[in-house]
């Protein structure tokens, strides 16, 4: 991806969550990176071939997507990197600040008629969305049906947020 549509990318994952980030340019003292923080994370990257004050610079392919702590920094007398490195800017920007659920607790959902859903019997049955507990998921939403009949985990069960629909529109 072009260094310039990522930056685009970066500001509209940001805006759509009502946040203006700020995006810091490569510094021609040596630093070759993009930069930009959210809270306690920077998240990073860079234009393969450009240091990014040049021209052509926004014709270039990005690489090197990195997350790390904003108070962590690599050490190289160690052989200490700091933070991980990410596929693609999709990737950095759901490390910073994920996308929020499509069904948020509280929501009353009901099952769709889909295959899975069929198989796994919540099929047009109606139920809850509870807090998640462990690691939340924007694509799993834990679900306490109603009715008598409960799943062996006391009725809790993560399930795919796409095979699920708003049950009052």
């Amino acid at each position: 991806m072009k260094a310039i549509n990522v930056i685009k990318k970066v500001k509209n994952h940001f805006k759509k969550q009502g946040i203006d980030i700020q995006i810091y340019p490569p510094r021609a003292d040596g630093s070759y990176k993009w930069t930009f923080q959210h809270g306690d994370n920077v998240g990073s990257f860079s234009a393969n071939g450009h240091n990014g004050y040049s021209e052509g610079w926004e014709d270039a392919d990005t690489t090197g997507f990195h997350v790390r702590h904003s108070t962590d920094h690599s050490d190289i007398q160690s052989d200490y990197f700091a933070g991980s490195f990410r596929k693609n800017i999709s990737q950095v920007c759901e490390s910073l600040l994920s996308t929020p659920p499509k069904f948020p607790v509280g929501t009353l959902v009901r099952g769709k008629q889909t295959k899975r859903a069929q198989r796994w019997g919540f099929a047009g049955k109606v139920g809850l969305v509870i807090p998640t507990i462990g690691r939340a998921s924007n694509s799993n939403i834990t679900v306490n049906w109603l009715g008598p009949e409960k799943h062996p985990n006391n009725g809790y069960q993560s399930f795919s947020a796409r095979d699920m629909e708003l049950a009052t529109k």
